[in-house]
């Protein structure tokens, strides 16, 4: 494995980590404080905290994997393209 590939995989691992640990905590914070935000019920506020964060998580490590990887690039937003390319040739 490559030390691109290393670093790739653990700068993923603690981002992820890091983002899962605040969102814990926002949402420990909101649950005990019983905020609501949009009406909703405090313990729905604190769930909504807690699928924001995953979904923060996602979207960087796609974010991340994306902008070190020009081949995933390809692969993901013109694998049609590639495929037809593979067809006729």
């Amino acid at each position: 494995m490559t030390d691109s590939a290393l670093f790739l995989i653990l700068s993923i691992l603690v981002l992820g980590s890091v983002i899962a640990t605040v969102g814990d905590r926002i949402g420990t914070r909101v649950g005990k404080a019983r905020l609501s935000l949009f009406n909703l019920r405090p313990r729905k506020t604190a769930v909504l905290v807690t699928i924001l964060t995953g979904l923060t998580i996602s979207a960087s490590t796609l974010t991340i994997i994306f902008a070190t990887s020009e081949q995933l690039r390809i692969g993901v937003f013109r694998l049609q393209e590639v495929q037809k390319k593979l067809k006729t040739a």
